[in-house]
């Protein structure tokens, strides 16, 4: 593996920051011009991803947003705003792995101390989801002063200065096998009512096993539940059976939900749009 200190220097096609906007700026403009830590740097973006709130007239931080894209354009530092809502974790999780996918082969430097707790919590799952976190670089700018009566023109930030930065070591998670995946989208988009099981929803094994290896033989029908189900209800708990009559049906569970909304695009995939 490549230590950290080779990896903030290597020389990559960009330099990307993805930044959570709450009620900070210089944690966000400092970082993005470029820092060195203790044991690492962080080099001068050259594109700033910018997360905030995406119900405009329920957002409180805007002014705050306004103040950095102002601040990093004068640092000729470029920026893009990316709207999601900042109380749905799984919703900034999912957006944060797609900005990381659409920047696939650069230098992505993830900000987990500008925005809320969310943001942190969201960010920091989002870099568990990949195999290859080689190029992911999660980091903490330390503030220098707390609770700041310093203002900029009429905002006043929740610190002020940047202390120091420290890096935040990719946490190391199973992702599931893409045919997995895949078998999660094809249940998801295949699901109907389940006949006596309180409006659950599922597959049939036998289409399930149709949709995966072209027939419901009985030899696919094993390979499925060894393959498949098996790992999904065991390892992930994404999948339970339902057994009504005859008929055998696969449901997913609340955890198979996230793993498909999330894993929705694969790594070796790039997103049309963020």
């Amino acid at each position: 593996d490549d230590t950290i200190d080779t990896i903030a220097n290597k020389i990559y096609s960009k330099r990307i920051q993805i930044a959570p906007v709450g009620f900070e700026i210089d944690r966000v403009v400092i970082p993005a011009k470029g820092m060195k830590g203790k044991d690492f740097k962080i080099r001068k973006a050259e594109k700033v991803y910018l997360l905030v709130h995406n119900k405009k007239s329920e957002d409180k931080a805007s002014a705050y947003a306004d103040e950095i894209v102002r601040k990093l354009k004068a640092a000729k530092i470029k920026t893009e705003k990316v709207p999601c809502d900042w109380y749905n974790i799984d919703e900034i999780t999912k957006k944060t792995r797609d900005l990381i996918l659409k920047e696939k082969g650069n230098e992505i430097a993830i900000n987990l101390a500008s925005g809320s707790k969310n943001h942190a919590i969201a960010l920091d799952r989002a870099c568990m989801t990949f195999r290859d976190r080689t190029k992911i670089i999660p980091f903490y700018p330390e503030a220098k002063k707390w609770a700041a009566h310093t203002k900029v023109k009429d905002l006043t930030q929740l610190t002020t200065g940047v202390k120091a930065i420290k890096r935040i070591h990719t946490h190391r998670i199973i992702v599931p096998e893409e045919e997995l995946i895949e078998a999660l989208k094809l249940i998801h988009a295949n699901s109907v009512i389940i006949p006596l099981a309180a409006g659950r929803r599922g597959i049939t094994k036998k289409d399930l096993t149709k949709k995966i290896y072209g027939t419901s033989s009985k030899q696919n029908l094993t390979k499925l539940q060894r393959n498949i189900t098996q790992k999904l209800m065991k390892t992930w708990r994404a999948v339970e059976p339902f057994k009504v009559g005859r008929s055998e049906y696969i449901a997913m569970t609340s955890e198979g939900e996230y793993l498909r909304y999330i894993l929705q695009n694969e790594e070796t995939s790039v997103p049309e749009s963020a």
